[in-house]
């Protein structure tokens, strides 16, 4: 498959970044950091507040999905909470065992991405925005957990590596010196920082 590359979407933030940054809701800035001082403190699973303001963040308050899979959702980030290296095949797998409430098994990769990415600010989220940056294709038409699993994470690899690649562009620094002089004592990590911004890139294509 042909994604939108690092020299692509390095040409694309250059055009205008000062647009692209200004138009972040610093909003979400403040709710992102709050989750994530509050995650380093508490158990997700029996912490109501966090799991509140989480749901209304990464949209995981979707009406087909069921109570029990937002109980299971936080146990899972419980119970890797500690992990050094956690597994995102791994957390897709377990969420998929977690039926819809028309009895079916759905695979949540951008909510596994998120879950993921507040276990280790190091991994980026994956979300409808980020996809149209990278002009990714849609994954409804393939069929089985395998064939879906395979192209979301050829996807989020091509994220990761394409973020590392940004971060060690030169040419990128003045778009995070802008983001900083924006947003003073953001806290951001600088991958967090590329994701909102390619995030941002993503939804004026829209």
């Amino acid at each position: 498959m042909k994604y939108r590359t690092a020299q692509e979407i390095k040409k694309l933030l250059l055009e205008d970044h000062e647009t692209v940054v200004n138009q972040i809701d610093a909003e979400k800035i403040d709710v992102y950091m709050f989750l994530h001082h509050r995650f380093q403190n508490t158990r997700a699973s029996h912490d109501p507040m966090f799991q509140f303001v989480f749901r209304y963040f990464y949209k995981l308050d979707n009406p087909s999905l069921t109570n029990e899979f937002e109980q299971r959702y936080f146990e899972i980030m419980d119970e890797l909470h500690t992990e050094e290296k956690p597994n995102i095949m791994h957390i897709v797998r377990d969420l998929y065992e977690v039926k819809n409430h028309k009895g079916n098994p759905t695979m949540q990769f951008p909510l596994a991405a998120s879950m993921l990415h507040t276990l280790n600010a190091k991994f980026p989220t994956y979300d409808s925005d980020v996809a149209k940056a990278f002009d990714f294709s849609s994954t409804y038409h393939l069929s089985g957990f395998d064939k879906k699993m395979k192209r979301y994470i050829e996807q989020y690899m091509h994220t990761f590596t394409t973020y590392q690649e940004l971060l060690e562009d030169e040419a990128i620094r003045p778009v995070l010196n802008h983001f900083d002089e924006r947003f003073l004592n953001n806290g951001l990590s600088n991958v967090k920082k590329i994701d909102l911004i390619v995030g941002q890139l993503g939804h004026n294509m829209q």
